[in-house]
């Protein structure tokens, strides 16, 4: 959930945006007052409630719409179950026309339950009707709380929407590391696998000693620089329990608006805002795709020693990561995999193999048929599958006798 980018509070320092995050121990009281204006008002119609004197409580009106936001997330008004059943407009009318025939258009507070008693019983509701009555209307609904809150889960929480609302807006975000680092090659895996996921393009490269991912949607020349944001959230949120284990990182994001581009720096090392991430990392074993499980499960069952590969390669600048690494009486072979992607990826797949194919030989990759017209012009051995029943059929004796060709 994003709170949207006109309530984005940013701060510029020599040309770099840095977003607004809530600290406990800085905003504690402010939170708490938050928390207290929302409990004294359960109950009570929500369009009944005095959201200026929020305002005036937070203060900053950027603050106080994105925060409004966040805390639907802990409060909300009732919502009615019977209401998809019910159609209020049409027991309105019933009801008012009623009140005009027995009651001549008003009923005294003092007979309110027992006239509604009646009504209910010759309208044969089975529900009270003071529940679905104006069920359609959220004015008249009651503020009710949907979950415990605390200053420190809505720290949380506004935290997290705040990184959410950067993404959506941002054509793409840069992810940097020392070069060092000992996680480097699970962030790196990482990214790899949720870019395949998620459809967006990963460069990734030493830049003397730091480590550096570009995260984008595939070019076009056509649609909004942002139509990926989405997805760039998505895989920052997956990324962020390794960067939090991490020493030396940044974040950066390239975010639009309607009229200018803004370089945004989301997150940091030194910029590490409440988030609930734990600090233990445990890595499993993902695979990319039910292709490259299958491959790898009857490739462990041959004679060849397959692993999946943990260190991204360095090929001068550029950075690799193989699907797998084949250990065999020669040496280390590894093997690319290539499922039936749209045309934008297929196009920049190989456009990286042949990169790649120029500085290393010892690899092949296995694709899928649909992909001969991008790949018959690689340097490097291509052994196609083709799918039947959602199952690849490999030529399994032929990727074995490849390798320890090779």
């Amino acid at each position: 959930m994003t709170y949207g980018r006109k309530n984005l509070k940013l701060e510029f320092h020599q040309g770099i945006a840095i977003p607004y995050y809530l600290d406990k121990k800085r905003d504690e009281e402010l939170i708490g007052d938050v928390i207290e204006f929302y409990e004294s008002n359960i109950g009570k119609p929500y369009g009944s409630i005095d959201w200026e004197y929020l305002r005036i409580i937070i203060g900053d009106d950027r603050l106080y719409n994105a925060l409004r936001k966040v805390m639907r997330i802990f409060y909300r008004p009732r919502d009615v179950k019977l209401k998809p059943i019910v159609n209020p407009k049409s027991l309105r009318l019933r009801i008012f026309q009623l009140v005009n025939e027995k009651y001549e258009g008003f009923i005294p507070s003092d007979l309110r339950d027992k006239a509604l008693e009646e009504i209910r019983r010759e309208l044969r509701i089975g529900y009270d009707i003071d529940e679905v009555l104006w069920c359609d209307d959220v004015n008249e609904l009651p503020l009710t709380r949907v979950r415990e809150v605390t200053v420190d889960e809505v720290v949380k929480a506004f935290n997290f929407e705040t990184i959410d609302t950067v993404c959506v807006n941002s054509s793409k975000i840069i992810i940097e590391c020392s070069r060092s680092e000992k996680l480097l090659g699970v962030l790196a895996k990482s990214i790899g696998r949720y870019c395949k996921l998620y459809g967006l393009v990963y460069d990734m490269r030493y830049v003397n000693e730091l480590f550096r991912a570009t995260i984008e949607g595939p070019r076009s020349l056509f649609g909004k620089p942002t139509r990926y944001g989405t997805r760039l959230s998505l895989l920052l949120t997956k990324t962020l329990p390794i960067l939090y284990s991490m020493k030396n990182w940044n974040v950066k994001a390239i975010m639009y608006t309607q009229r200018k581009r803004i370089n945004v720096q989301v997150l940091s090392d030194n910029l590490k805002p409440e988030l609930g991430i734990v600090s233990e990392l445990t890595v499993k074993e993902i695979f990319d795709s039910r292709i490259e499980e299958i491959i790898y499960r009857i490739l462990k069952t041959t004679k060849l020693h397959i692993t999946r590969e943990e260190e991204p390669i360095a090929l001068g600048d550029l950075i690799y990561i193989p699907d797998f690494k084949v250990r065999t009486s020669k040496g280390v072979f590894y093997i690319e995999i290539a499922g039936y992607w749209r045309k934008e990826y297929a196009e920049k797949k190989a456009y990286k193999l042949h990169e790649i194919s120029k500085i290393m030989k010892n690899m092949i990759l296995i694709a899928d048929e649909k992909l001969k017209p991008y790949f018959n012009k690689l340097k490097i051995p291509v052994i196609y599958y083709r799918m039947v029943g959602g199952k690849p059929i490999l030529p399994y004796s032929k990727i074995i006798k490849t390798i320890k060709e090779q």
